[in-house]
Formats: structure tokens, sequence, C-alpha cells
């Protein structure tokens, strides 16, 4: 089955909007239920506004929840598809405005240097950005970047981080012991292939209330020996994942 992910804006105001925001870095972030669509999927990135224009290129799926979908466009269609916008908007002014959005069948990184005009200057930026502007800087933001959109509680956001290529272990364990945690990056640093096999990462999400109670219980299967016994004391856990714990020492 062929998907494509079709966005409309109100205006060439809001297309050029999304250009300098979003699709020069390489990605598009919508608020549509993407709860059905696979993880990781390919599709194809529609956008159009409601003069006839529309241009299109091969993306993929990083981020789909019931809240919203987040795609990274192929780098090779990348040039294409911004030049194409571009050239559409040339006499446009920027603007916010309404777009819908529909699931049809059918250099973008920025360096990893600091901001030479200092930590509250990014501060104040990130606090005006829209959730997709946040959304893509969590995936391709630098350090100091992504120390501060760990403050942020909306999920898309938390597992955008986690999908940033150049995030630590240190930093993705201070994420799962975070108490703004949300419970659905919880669920994505479980399933995650590296950090969901990190018994580090197992422990602070095991410890953490935020961690919905099923996955923190089927975490306990991947503590240490020494974690394990810690946890089955039942000191900063709840009960029922300590009793998961004893009953593992049992049959261990």
């Amino acid at each position: 089955m062929s998907l494509t992910l079709e966005v409309t804006y109100a205006d060439r105001g809001g297309l050029k909007h999304a250009l300098e925001s979003q699709l020069a870095r390489g990605g598009l972030y919508v608020a549509i239920d993407a709860s059905a669509l696979p993880p990781l999927g390919e599709l194809t990135l529609r956008v159009c506004a409601p003069d006839g224009f529309a241009a299109e290129a091969p993306a993929r799926l990083t981020v789909a929840t019931a809240e919203a979908a987040c795609v990274e466009i192929a780098a090779a269609a990348l040039g294409e598809l911004v030049a194409a916008v571009a050239a559409h908007t040339a006499d446009a002014t920027a603007q916010a405005g309404e777009v819908s959005a529909a699931i049809l069948d059918s250099s973008r990184r920025e360096e990893d240097a600091p901001d030479t005009r200092g930590q509250i200057s990014l501060e104040r930026k990130i606090a005006v950005m829209a959730v997709g502007e946040k959304v893509q800087l969590a995936l391709h933001g630098n350090r100091d970047a992504r120390q501060l959109l760990m403050r942020e509680r909306a999920g898309v956001i938390q597992s955008s981080l986690v999908r940033n290529s150049k995030i630590t272990l240190d930093e993705v364990q201070a994420l799962a012991r975070a108490p703004q945690l949300a419970p659905d990056t919880a669920e994505t640093l479980a399933q995650h292939p590296v950090y969901g096999a990190s018994p580090q990462i197992a422990m602070a999400l095991v410890r953490n209330p935020r961690t919905p109670l099923p996955i923190a219980t089927q975490l306990v299967a991947k503590l240490g020996p020494a974690d394990l016994r810690t946890v089955a004391k039942g000191l900063g856990v709840r009960t029922q994942v300590a009793a998961v714990a004893r009953k593992r020492l049992v049959e261990r």
C-alpha cells in the first residue's frame, strides 16, 4: 500500500513559514492522527497551497502518534522540494496559518556547534517555537538544544530526542529518570533496539513512576542482579514492580 501525507496550507504565507521553519531543515511536523501508520514507514510527502501548487518528495516517518506525524524528507529529494516551494513563495510574507493534513492511500542538519549568542538566547528562541519546530530541533539539534528540550513535557518532542543520532547514553538516562517523562516516551525507550536492551535505561524506567506499570514490570527482566535486588526491596519503586522483582529473584 502506497501512502501519501498531503499537507495543505491556507495561503502561500503559511507555506513559506513551513519552508523556513521546517522544510528547509529536512522535515515536517503536522498535527494529525498517525497512530495507525507503520513506525519508520516510507511514504510520499505532498505540500499544497490553495492556488493549485503542489510539490512532493519521498519521506520517512520518524514520529507517529495519535496526536502528530513527523516525517524526514529523503536527502536526495530535499533540494528539489525546497527549491520548488521557495520559488512559489518568493514574494509571500511568511506567517503561521491554518493547515489541513490527510493520509492518502494511494545540508538539512544543523552543525553541532554552540549557539554563539549564548544559552539564554537559545532558550528564548525555543520558548517561542511551534511544536513542529521543536520536533525538528529535537531530531537534529546539538547538545545545548537537546538539554533545553529535555524539559519539554510533550511526548512527541521527547520521542524525537530519542531518535536524534547524536544523543548520548547519559542524556537518554537523564530523560528516562526525568519527572516529566511522557508515558509514550517510556514506551519508545523500552522498544528502542539499543536503549531498550540497556540495563541502565531499564533501571531508570523501572524506578520512574511516570513509566506505565505494564512497561515497568516487563523491564524488570532486563535488570542486572544488583539492581534486581534493590528493586525487590521496594525502595523507591511501586509495590507491583517490587513484587515482580521478588518473584524473579525466587525463580533464579
